[in-house]
């Protein structure tokens, strides 16, 4: 039998890994600098990620079990140009191979649900290119962007504005940007398994913050953001599973979205032990009934030798979509279904370490950096705050290795 493609999910997964990647750590909450690059740097990082297999009591018996795993390739290049303007490019490119989950069939012994992997089949190529310039006054800043992602099945190109603007000799700042996105979807195989063949989405999405820099040692960030989604929001690759048909249909979820989200970040420099701590707060709520929390703690450790090690700890928990079920006995009136994990209530954890060095002068009076990192992600419903009745069996736990050159020219 040919087993289906889940793209879309690996998409997710990947921007999730490329955003990680790609933020970079400082004292400061995250803004633009006070002015343009001095100089050219270039940053390249692997990374590989790796899904933990289904536990055997999960997963139908005697199938293959093993998830999904991803090479990804990325590049930033940030270059003056002129006195007062740059520009970052920031490139990826993926690969992913392995399963993913199908659909939830109750166990014909006990009814427990048991997760349907696609099959070790998926071998996806994507694409990824985000370009960025800036414009620097004496008190603020503006800043333009554009970019795509191309995959064999999915499209999508994004355009966005920001602005920046200081007070209180440069001790609060004010920013607001806004976003807007196009996608389309052409998934495979969809007359043989029972898929729209063509569709598409629009996304935009914009925030407001403050930072203000509190004392020499410590400052803090507040950011509310919304976003608004339009068009075709299932999943092609899921199906979910009704009882009293025996049988299961396409995952179908309401063709709107709205998110909130309240972010707030504070750092604080310990110079007696020369160490910054990062403490991270979010809060998301959406109009499909999904609210979640999480919690970020680092702590960057500046010892002798030019090096640095960053231990790192999040919680996160959420509850379910309104017209989430792992199994469902009727249709729906609305005819909304989906049984994707990522919709269930749950909680997790995510620990890891990073390790950098930095290395001046050298070799062609360049100066460097290498770093390496290492994250283990868990989840599991017994994480959650709410209590859970029953656990959707496609929860996913992984690891992520990677490896990082940054130069400055």
């Amino acid at each position: 039998m040919k087993h289906p493609k889940d793209t879309k999910r690996a998409e997710g997964a990947l921007g999730a890994l490329t955003a990680s990647a790609m933020a970079l750590p400082g004292l400061a909450p995250a803004a633009l600098a006070d002015g343009p690059v001095e100089e050219t740097s270039w940053d390249n990082e692997y990374s590989y990620y790796r899904e933990d297999g289904l536990r055997p009591s999960k997963g139908v018996p005697g199938a293959d079990n093993d998830r999904m795993e991803i090479h990804s390739y990325q590049f930033r290049v940030a270059t003056p140009v002129g006195e007062r303007s740059d520009l970052t490019v920031n490139g990826t490119y993926e690969s992913l191979s392995g399963a993913s989950p199908w659909f939830v069939l109750p166990d014909p012994v006990d009814g427990t649900p048991i997760q349907v992997m696609s099959g070790s089949t998926i071998d996806e190529k994507r694409g990824d290119m985000l370009a960025t310039g800036a414009y620097y006054f004496d008190q603020g800043s503006i800043n333009a962007s554009g970019g795509f992602s191309i995959e064999t099945d999915y499209y999508s190109g994004n355009i966005g504005l920001g602005a920046e603007r200081s007070f209180n000799d440069k001790n609060t700042t004010l920013s607001i940007g806004a976003s807007a996105s196009f996608d389309w979807i052409r998934p495979t195989d969809c007359n043989e398994f029972d898929r729209i063949c063509s569709e598409d989405k629009q996304s935009v999405n914009a925030f407001a913050g403050i930072s203000q820099i509190l004392t020499r040692h410590s400052a803090i960030q507040s950011t509310l953001g919304f976003g608004y989604s339009d068009g075709f929001l299932s999943d092609p690759y899921k199906r979910a599973y009704i009882d009293s048909i025996g049988s299961t249909i396409r995952d179908s979820r309401p063709d709107d979205r709205k998110q909130f989200t309240w972010t707030t970040k504070y750092r604080h420099h310990v110079s007696g032990f020369n160490g910054t701590a990062h403490i991270d707060y979010k809060l998301y709520v959406d109009d499909w009934g999904i609210n979640s929390h999480t919690l970020d703690l680092a702590w960057y450790q500046s010892i002798p030798w030019q090096v640095q090690i960053v231990p790192s700890f999040r919680y996160y928990s959420q509850s379910q979509a309104d017209f989430y079920e792992v199994l469902y006995q009727t249709p729906r009136n609305d005819g909304n279904a989906s049984s994707d994990f990522r919709l269930s209530p749950y909680g997790a954890i995510t620990y890891g370490l990073k390790l950098t060095k930095d290395v001046e002068d050298w070799p062609g009076h360049l100066d460097w950096q290498f770093a390496l990192s290492y994250e283990r992600y868990e989840s599991d419903s017994g994480l959650a705050f709410q209590s859970v009745d029953v656990e959707n069996p496609g929860l996913v736990s992984f690891r992520i290795f990677a490896a990082r050159i940054s130069v400055k020219f």
